[in-house]
């Protein structure tokens, strides 16, 4: 079990030395289930050598840490934590070995997921990050990517299955077609910081299952974070960020909505956010929507023009429930009523192409740098903002002015 000699070969080997925690290294499946029973109760280090390997499991247990690290290359079928608290899993890619790929995180809590990457490239198989009945997870630094591009059955890279304070931060999310980067329906608590999500596109297999190519696409859940996260194209789908039912509490602040990608020329997402939508009898209460940079915009299939859209429910939800736009740059609001008519409040909005909302909402040019930064030129943008909704720091995570600009950055020379 312990082949202490093999250390040296191991990246985290100098952490290991000093470290006081016990450290076993394996390279079986049945060395890994057999390192989890003798760290149950003391917690410690396990790991796992390079290699491909099939479903490593996790029992249930509690106490000290246990702390799982793999060597780069390290490839998983699959690995389920089952009921198994205060749990970091390091460096592993979870990929498909003749079959679909699942990281399931099952009714545990106190999770860490570190430079994972998941992926089923190549494969007719799905690869899928999923979290049924769990609580208090961070997933951060990982990669997800081609989550299953040539599989017939529906793909989601991150499944929620009623998730509890889940943090997603540091992440790369790109290049899967046919399928939704996040998505489902989260309990209390959920974060989205300093991702990207790149590139939703179409699929082959047809019908239902290639309609689904939104970024994110959420259905019930409470208390939202979207924040300094940059979102760039899909194909068909909804929305960049598509968030319906009974999601309250919602801030969606500081992100960046690109609305072209030079690695597929031709491609304009079409909705950057959608709020609310048919085919549900409730829509979210309580959404800020501020100081965002939001590029995308162009004219649905169904006519409609615009970079936000908000359901007509809206009409029958109480003022102070309804949602607020402030700070914004908005690339196109050619169909002002589907937001205006349904906000509680839009003010300090720079739009440029369309109608503003309001007497503060001003159409004009941002003149932002190609990056979406503003310049000099910005003085539409520049010191204009509502202190009242502008958050302390802006989409680099530097503190905003006491006079804040509109959009997702501060003017620094």
């Amino acid at each position: 079990m312990r082949r202490l000699a093999a250390l040296a070969l191991l990246p985290f080997a100098a952490a290991a030395s000093a470290a006081p925690s016990p450290l076993l290294v394996v390279s079986s499946q049945t060395e890994f289930s057999a390192a989890v029973t003798e760290l149950a109760g003391s917690g410690g280090r396990i790991a796992v050598l390079r290699g491909s390997y099939g479903e490593l499991v996790v029992p249930p247990r509690s106490g000290p840490l246990l702390d799982i690290s793999a060597q780069r290359g390290t490839r998983l079928g699959g690995l389920v934590l089952d009921r198994a608290d205060n749990v970091a899993v390091r460096g592993v890619t979870v990929a498909p070995r003749g079959g679909n790929a699942v990281l399931e995180v099952r009714h545990s809590a106190h999770v860490l997921l570190d430079r994972i990457l998941v992926t089923a490239a190549g494969t007719p198989f799905t690869a899928t990050l999923t979290f049924p009945g769990s609580r208090d997870v961070t997933v951060r630094r990982s990669e997800f990517a081609h989550c299953g591009d040539e599989s017939p059955e529906f793909a989601n890279c991150v499944l929620l299955s009623g998730v509890g304070r889940l943090r997603i931060e540091d992440s790369r999310f790109h290049d899967c077609l046919g399928c939704d980067f996040v998505h489902g329906r989260y309990g209390r608590g959920l974060t989205l910081l300093r991702n990207r999500f790149e590139r939703a596109l179409p699929c082959r297999a047809g019908g239902r299952r290639c309609m689904h190519q939104d970024l994110i696409e959420l259905f019930s859940g409470k208390l939202l974070d979207v924040e300094q996260n940059v979102f760039g194209v899909y194909r068909r789908g909804g929305a960049q960020l598509y968030v319906t039912n009974d999601i309250d509490d919602v801030r969606i602040a500081n992100n960046l909505f690109l609305g072209v990608d030079p690695a597929v020329p031709g491609y304009r997402p079409r909705v950057a956010i959608v709020i609310g939508s048919r085919g549900f009898t409730r829509v979210p209460h309580r959404v800020w929507i501020v100081n965002n940079t939001i590029l995308s915009g162009a004219t649905r299939v169904d006519g409609y023009r615009g970079s936000i859209r908000m359901s007509a429910m809206y009409g029958i939800v109480p003022g102070r429930d309804r949602p607020v736009v402030a700070n914004n740059v908005i690339a196109l609001l050619g169909v002002p009523h589907h937001v205006c008519d349904e906000v509680q409040r839009s003010l300090r909005n720079v739009v440029l192409a369309g109608s503003g909302c309001s007497a503060s909402d001003i159409v004009g040019k941002a003149n932002l740098d190609r990056d979406g930064r503003p310049t000099a030129a910005s003085t539409l943008l520049i010191g204009k903002a509502s202190r009242r909704y502008a958050p302390r720091v802006d989409f680099t995570g530097r503190p905003r002015d006491a006079r804040p600009d509109i959009g997702a950055f501060e003017y620094r020379p």
